[in-house]
């Protein structure tokens, strides 16, 4: 049996087996391959059983070997653990009941969720009543600003011209 006629479940990148073998294997291509060690001295490989692709495949090999240890559970949603509840059937009155409670919820949900828009227009409406308030009273301190410049300016002028006409009497 050769790599390529070998069923798909035996050919894998590693394998979890037990293995003593050095910290150095043969990676892919044949490359060498250096694992760290560990602080109790065996290798990364060893610590976790991993072994390189090339002790996977075995083309001489006649017999299939069982690699059942390596197959994945299936899905947790597959999975019903003893104390977790099955759904009730579409026909039974839980299942109303349950679905009555859950239209209500979603009910006040969504007028919650209309009545907090409501309540931000509302409030953007008398923010903006606000602000065009407030604007207004701008421009009306800013004309009584320069209403009050222009009256000091010629005050000043005056008592200017007046100091200048009791100067020239002297």
């Amino acid at each position: 049996m050769s790599v390529s006629d070998s069923p798909p479940s035996s050919i894998c990148m590693f394998a979890l087996h037990h293995q003593s073998s050095s910290s150095q294997d043969s990676g892919l291509y044949g490359q060498h391959m250096v694992f760290p060690k560990t602080p109790d001295g065996r290798s990364m490989e060893q610590m976790m059983g991993f072994v390189p692709y090339s002790s996977c495949v075995t083309p001489s090999s006649s017999e299939r070997e069982d690699f059942s240890q390596f197959v994945l559970p299936p899905p947790a949603s597959t999975l019903h653990p003893s104390g977790q509840k099955r759904s009730p059937s579409k026909d039974s009155v839980e299942y109303r009941q349950r679905r009555e409670r859950n239209n209500i919820a979603v009910r006040k949900s969504r007028d919650k969720a209309r009545r907090r828009v409501q309540m931000t227009q509302q409030r953007a409406l008398q923010l903006q009543d606000e602000n065009q308030r407030l604007q207004l009273h701008i421009q009306h301190l800013s004309h009584e600003v320069d209403s009050l410049r222009h009256y000091l300016s010629q005050r000043h002028q005056q008592v200017r011209e007046q100091d200048t006409a009791g100067e020239d009497v002297c």
